[in-house]
């Protein structure tokens, strides 16, 4: 819904072609980009960063981006897995 505040995930770099790849990986196995929860990435070349926007912490977007190298969620406690 419009107003309702994103999930945030970033990065270090630019990161959007792994973001690109994982969306990709997700569509073959059946789950949309919208199902994903993916709603946007930056690029913020003043920071060298990667800012990617959420539906939901929990979404399936956050879960792949979540088991891979370097990405963080800020102000946020860990999931235990």
């Amino acid at each position: 819904m419009a107003g309702d505040p994103y999930h945030v995930m970033t990065k270090s770099g630019d990161a959007r072609a792994e973001v690109d790849g994982v969306l990709r990986a997700l569509a073959a196995r059946g789950v949309s980009r919208e199902a994903s929860g993916f709603h946007k990435y930056l690029h913020v070349t003043q920071v060298e960063q990667t800012v990617v926007m959420l539906a939901s912490r929990g979404c399936p977007l956050a879960a792949e981006l979540r088991g891979r190298t370097g990405w963080g969620e800020p102000g946020h406690v860990p999931i235990r897995t």
